[in-house]
């Protein structure tokens, strides 16, 4: 008996030393310790004073460049961290039982030591056995024209298909620049843990490395993946720990993860000691995770100047966002002072071409893009907003004059205006993606009153506001505020603390306030008191990026994922379906209604007329592809309409992505007119006088139209 079982023992060890060679790596346990040498490709020196890791212990290279490490229970690869100035693609070697020496060559970098560079970032490209798809060409031209340090994904590859195949299409040689990973909360997948495959085909799941004046750190998912991971937060940090203490305090330090800080103030709590990165130079955190276009200093903190940190998430490059963010990829730079800028680059904004001189007019450029806040024509002023995804940013509120096309006055705000602005009597309002809402004297620009909402939400990207024309309804989906529209006083608050970002309006039936919570519900609130009436949370409607429409004072019209839905306006009940249309309704634009008939905007397939009455389809009508993509994980030969729908006559007019402004009749959905842009247009046209049609485009670019 002893010895069959010293004969089964053995067999299931020769059988996991099997399996973790199949994987790429041992996946039983070797402690160490661990030595080898760090030399310089070139001539073959010793490189001393090199950082060097087994996943928990950091040490330094002597003169001879050899360093010993005392080893660690968990460690799976020993790690180099090269040097500014240098480079390798070998930057880990797997732990494998009898290895006698750990060895790295580092090769010299076209970066020197100290000088000013850029990587490139994307992330959740979430792809699965099928590929990348043709966004990745877009992606080495990008790569191509700005020469980047390196390409960093911030993670969700995606799931065990996705994380087979990316590194094939996507990897050092395939995109002439080096290509780093960052595990992702779906990139945790079965197995004898949750890093196991990421492990074994991109390496390890934390580690460092330098370019120019910055140390950059990739740490891995925290909280909330798929699958368990095989370490403790102690682990992860007691490293980070470490590899800091080794690190020259002169450098910067930018830190990757597919998430948010870990805290608004950027200390690390673990083991019963904190671990304050500002002290360590930390000038960004870069993340995606969110889905989100987005960059805030400080978390929204005040802090001293000179412990500035910039948090850069960035959505998806070949779709769009959970908030309806355009598709793109952020290049990032540092300056020989450390100083960070960015600059999206959108999916696809090659294709952008220039607008139609015969029926358009470019009557002004604003700065920074606009997204759903629709312009408002009065009196021969056209008032707009507009968004930036890049830091420095340039944003604000405009009047524009329609004859000569002068900007009359501009209020800069401190974050993006990405949806829509309100004019009321002499009054203009609009609200920030940081919570700041402020009320403008219309015709002088000169601020009126300002108030500072706490959205509670780690990324605040856009809520529509709405007004009864006494009370503003601003703030969030988690954070709902009520301010006076005369004095900007707080009227009521009520703080739902849950829910997601989307480009859905705040909107009015009755003395109900409709909020739309994205990845929540369709909420009721009172709007003298701010009280919940009612919540639906349905899975065809808690999923909100289209704003609602009145159909009377007891009914609303729905439309969102494949559903379009009457919903009892008292109850919030749904008291009819139309689902498994093959039309995804995700857009951030508004039904029409119009009579017995609702013009209902959609991510894929253009326009359709849908008869309230039966719950059938009438017509669809097809714009061209989408130039940019923004409604959610909506990309590839998408036709998308963000627009809201103008009623003229026997006909209807509205933008599409495909940069055209089109004119067709309602009645069958035929095409009796259209207009090129050049770029997206992803707000409202609206009229003006004689005839007279305005439109803003995704370029920040204001046009008159004639003969649409």
């Amino acid at each position: 008996m002893k010895k069959a079982k010293i004969a089964i023992a053995v067999v299931v060890l020769v059988l996991a030393i099997a399996a973790g060679c199949v994987a790429g790596y041992l996946i039983i346990n070797v402690k160490g310790p661990f030595t080898g040498t760090v030399t310089y490709a070139e001539t073959g020196e010793p490189a001393a004073n090199v950082s060097v890791s087994d996943g928990r212990n950091v040490v330094k290279t002597d003169d001879n460049g050899r360093y010993k490490l005392s080893g660690w229970r968990k460690a799976r690869f020993v790690t180099v961290t090269p040097p500014a100035g240098y480079w390798t693609e070998d930057y880990y070697i797997p732990v494998v039982d009898g290895t006698p020496s750990y060895d790295f060559t580092l090769e010299r970098s076209d970066i020197e030591a100290g000088a000013e560079h850029s990587f490139l970032q994307i992330s959740d490209t979430e792809i699965g056995e099928g590929g990348t798809g043709e966004w990745l060409d877009y992606l080495k031209e990008l790569a191509d024209s700005e020469k980047p340090a390196f390409l960093i994904h911030t993670g969700d590859i995606c799931y065990e298909e996705g994380l087979k195949r990316h590194k094939n299409d996507m990897n050092t040689q395939t995109m002439g620049v080096p290509v780093r990973y960052i595990i992702g909360n779906h990139d945790y997948v079965d197995g004898d843990y949750g890093e196991q495959l990421f492990e074994s085909i991109y390496g390890p799941v934390w580690y460092s490395f330098e370019v120019g004046n910055v140390h950059y750190v990739v740490t891995p998912f925290q909280t909330g993946a798929d699958y368990s991971s095989g370490y403790s937060k102690n682990d992860r940090w007691r490293w980070l720990e470490n590899d800091l203490a080794n690190t020259d305090p002169d450098m910067k330090v930018v830190m990757f993860n597919h998430d948010k800080p870990l805290s608004d103030d950027y200390v690390i709590e673990f083991d019963r000691k904190e671990l304050d990165l500002k002290k360590h130079n930390l000038i960004a955190w870069v993340f995606g995770h969110y889905h989100y276009n987005y960059v805030d200093m400080n978390n929204g903190e005040t802090v001293e100047e000179t412990d500035d940190v910039l948090n850069i998430s960035t959505a998806r490059p070949d779709c769009g966002g959970i908030d309806e963010s355009p598709s793109g990829a952020r290049m990032i730079y540092i300056d020989e002072n450390g100083v960070v800028t960015t600059e999206m680059h959108y999916y696809d904004d090659s294709r952008f071409t220039a607008a139609d001189e015969t029926h358009a007019r470019l009557l002004a450029q604003l700065s920074g893009n606009v997204l759903f806040a629709d312009p408002i024509y009065s009196g021969g002023k056209l008032f707009a907003a507009t968004a930036d995804d890049d830091w420095p940013r340039k944003c604000g509120v405009y009047c524009v004059d329609t004859a000569s096309g002068a900007v009359v006055w501009e209020h800069e705000t401190e974050n993006s205006v990405k949806n829509n602005i309100l004019l009321q009597d002499g009054k203009l309002i609009a609200q920030d993606c940081s919570g700041n809402i402020c009320c403008l004297n219309a015709e002088t620009g000169e601020e009126l009153w300002s108030f500072s909402a706490a959205w509670n939400m780690p990324l605040n990207t856009s809520a529509g506001i709405c007004t009864d024309g006494s009370l503003v309804f601003a703030g969030g989906v988690r954070d709902i505020r009520a301010l006076d529209i005369s004095t900007g006083e707080q009227v009521w608050q009520t703080n739902r603390d849950r829910g997601e970002s989307s480009a859905a309006e705040f909107m009015l039936c009755g003395s109900k306030l409709i909020v739309s919570s994205h990845w929540d519900a369709l909420v009721a609130l009172d709007k003298e008191t701010g009280s919940v009436l009612w919540s639906n949370d349905d899975e065809d409607i808690r999923f909100r990026s289209s704003t609602p429409a009145v159909v009377n004072e007891n009914t609303l019209l729905v439309a969102d994922s494949d559903a379009i839905m009457l919903v009892d306006a008292n109850s919030g009940k749904i008291t009819r379906k139309t689902d498994d249309t093959g039309y995804n309704f995700a857009t951030a634009s508004q039904p029409l209604i119009d009579g017995g008939t609702a013009y209902i905007a959609s991510s894929d397939k253009g326009v359709v007329a849908y008869d309230i009455e039966t719950g059938g389809i009438i017509w669809n009508m097809q714009p061209g592809v989408s130039m940019v993509y923004t409604a959610p994980y909506t990309g590839g030969d998408a036709k998308s309409v963000e627009s809201k729908f103008i009623l003229s006559g026997d006909t209807l007019i509205f933008a599409a992505s495909d940069s055209r402004i089109y004119r067709i009749n309602k009645a069958d959905g035929s095409i009796v007119g259209s207009v090129t842009v050049g770029s997206p247009v992803l707000s409202t046209p609206v009229w003006g006088e004689n005839g007279v049609l305005y439109a803003a485009s995704f370029t920040g670019a204001i046009y008159e139209f004639t003969g649409v």
